[in-house]
């Protein structure tokens, strides 16, 4: 009891005093055990697990545990954890961020639900008429990462890890009634002159209740300043309570300055506060008008790269938040602000996503296969983009929602309605369909069902005998997209299926991307991918060292040379020129690309430390692509040594 009472004082500070919410992490210390029979429940596993269950750290993958890296089948986790009498009329949920894959939770012996054939998405139970009050309380969980025909990803038609277990964060949630399910912020942008406005949609878990009083804080993220605070008796209608806000001039969400809001969300009955939730966005628009995409009203063509996430043998599919933060740190390194994800990830990937500022596709994991979604499997999809999308929704950084990749088949009535399904739960977005055989299927390819037109793009290797046929594949890929832009979704070499290392790897993509800079209509790339990835699939190593070495770095991140050559390739801006112009000064020019990248830098700063070893800074003028400048370094090392940095301090390119 003592534990609890300081959990509970430390988030009272954190999130306010008398605050109705409160989230109590489960994570940490719970009892695990393998059951290779399957019998788990007749065994009464559903009360407690046998001595024999050891201590695990959850969150947890058993795949990179000794002797169990190969293990597929069902699995079981136990927790104890003890319930004040205070919760007594509270509504309590448990709440997964992602087991992978078939759930089913008990709690003190009762089941009180399942999540099965999606196993990458967040869910949770009201367990309150379940629980002990004022003593201890014992939560059981079953898991199996079986291959499943009934799951997406399908069977064994994925190119990644099997990771079993409780693989995200675990938690108490603990509210008055009604409470929160969901928060919803729908922000709109004027690009001219930078007015905001947002529509919230509120849904309770509670649905009989159709009227309440809300309190909305509206602030912004990094200050905490308060812009405005409103108090509004709101009905339902269809089971959500919406209002509107114009909020005038606001700073637009780019991924050069990901500027941030909130909105905390107070719900009121009878002047109690019930339940507070807070919701963190930005105010961008993306926009494709015939051959262009518009960020903000800006054209602009995007460098990107795909990261293959449970990859380090460390962590698996049990990544902490500190080690994402390392990975977008080395996305935004290498001058990235596009990518995509096969699958769905954890809220703390885009959180980071949201505050460095790097726009996602994020996808559901129909790869490859099945070529055709039965009816059975179309409600799968239809249940996880749902799942998606309630959790997500509010992320500025996620900019398209994915259907599917590389699946050849006939789907296109599943895609249109799956299409029309996402877009009535978020019109916001782009709804996308990524294509390896475009070149193939022509006006037939599905891909163009999506808002924006894809291409996997593996000339040379995968596709075709020599990349020299290149050319020759877009010449018959532009007539069928007709006045549409074009974003390479995927590109780059696969070891050990195509020999020839880093230095072949330095080789091909140097190509490739002079390939795609010709060509006005590609409004981008994303390269694949930023490291050698662990997967079932994998040509090479056993165990949790099977792996694709298909990276610019390896499983661990570490850069190997071709990490280097696209940094540079992925700069928005280039040296032009350096000149000595005194005993101990030098003339550099500047030039910001017109190609891919092709957008404006804005509060750019050369650094360089002069002759006296201190740090000089020279702010760069905002240019627009294609512009250039010269600037004179006085007094600068006898190296010549100095570099460009954007705002946020990552540095662009260094010479």
């Amino acid at each position: 009891m003592k534990k609890i009472v300081i959990i509970l004082f430390v988030l009272v500070v954190t999130k306010g005093f008398g605050s109705p919410h409160q989230d109590i992490s489960l994570n940490g210390n719970w009892k695990f055990i393998p059951d290779y029979t399957n019998s788990g429940e007749s065994k009464d596993w559903i009360n407690g697990l046998p001595e024999s269950a050891h201590n695990v750290n959850v969150p947890h993958t058993w795949n990179i545990e000794d002797g169990y890296e190969n293990y597929v089948g069902m699995a079981w986790y136990q927790k104890q954890f003890s319930v004040p009498s205070e919760w007594k009329n509270k509504a309590v949920r448990l709440k997964f961020k992602a087991i992978y894959r078939d759930a089913v939770i008990w709690v003190n012996g009762i089941k009180v639900g399942e999540h099965l054939n999606s196993g990458y998405t967040p869910f949770s139970f009201d367990i309150s008429k379940f629980l002990h009050y004022g003593s201890e309380n014992n939560i059981v969980v079953s898991v199996s990462n079986h291959f499943s025909e009934k799951a997406l990803p399908y069977n064994r038609q994925f190119d990644w890890t099997n990771d079993g277990g409780i693989t995200r964060d675990v938690s108490l949630q603990i509210t008055g009634k009604p409470s929160i399910r969901f928060v919803h912020v729908s922000p709109k942008l004027s690009g001219a002159d930078s007015i905001g406005n947002f529509n919230i949609a509120v849904r309770f878990w509670e649905d009989q209740i159709t009227k309440a009083t809300f309190v909305f804080n509206f602030m912004e993220k990094k200050s905490g300043k308060i812009l405005f605070s409103k108090e509004l008796d709101l009905k339902s209608e269809e089971g959500q309570f919406t209002a509107d806000f114009n909020v005038g001039k606001v700073i637009p969400w780019h991924f050069d300055n990901p500027f941030l809001y909130r909105i905390e969300t107070i719900i009121k009955l009878k002047g109690v506060a019930t339940d507070n939730n807070i919701s963190t966005f930005g105010f961008r628009n993306i926009e494709l008008k015939e051959e262009k995409l518009y960020l903000n009203g800006e054209a602009v063509r995007l460098p990107g790269i795909e990261y293959m996430p449970m990859s380090n043998a460390n962590y698996g599919a049990a990544e902490p938040r500190a080690f994402l933060d390392s990975i977008v740190r080395t996305m935004k390194d290498l001058n990235v602000v596009i990518t995509r994800f096969h699958w769905q990830q954890d809220d703390s990937m885009f959180e980071l996503m949201d505050e460095y500022g790097i726009l996602v596709q994020e996808e559901i994991p129909w790869w490859q296969g099945p070529s055709t979604l039965s009816p059975a499997l179309f409600e799968v999809a239809k249940m996880q983009l749902s799942e998606t999308i309630e959790a997500h929704y509010n992320h500025p950084s996620i900019f398209a929602w994915g259907l599917s990749n590389e699946v050849n088949g006939k789907n296109s009535e599943n895609y249109t309605k799956l299409k029309s399904f996402v877009k009535a739960k978020d019109a916001t977005r782009l709804v996308n369909i990524v294509a390896n055989e475009i070149f193939v299927n022509l006006q037939n390819d599905e891909s163009l069902l999506g808002d924006l037109p894809t291409w996997n793009e593996y000339v040379g290797t995968w596709h075709g005998k020599h990349r020299d046929e290149l050319p020759g594949y877009f010449d018959k890929i532009k007539p069928a997209i007709g006045n549409r832009p074009l974003l390479i979704t995927e590109g780059g070499l696969c070891e050990p299926r195509f020999a020839g290392g880093d230095t072949r790897r330095v080789d091909e993509m140097i190509f490739h991307y002079n390939e795609w800079c010709k060509l006005p209509y590609i409004i981008g790339y994303i390269y694949f991918c930023v490291n050698d990835y662990r997967t079932q699939m994998g040509e090479e190593g056993l165990g949790k060292f099977r792996i694709r070495r298909h990276g610019i770095a390896n499983m661990y991140n570490q850069p190997k040379s071709s990490y280097y050559i696209f940094k540079q390739l992925s700069s928005p801006v280039e040296i032009s020129k350096v000149e000595k112009a005194g005993e101990t000064d030098v003339t550099i020019g500047i030039k910001v690309k017109n190609t891919i990248p092709s957008y404006a830098i804005r509060n750019y700063k050369l650094r360089y430390i002069n002759i006296k070893g201190i740090v000089t800074e020279i702010g760069i003028p905002n240019l627009n692509p294609g512009q250039s400048l010269e600037l004179l370094l006085k007094d600068i090392n006898s190296r010549y040594a100095f570099e460009i940095r954007k705002s946020n301090g990552f540095v662009v390119v260094k010479y």
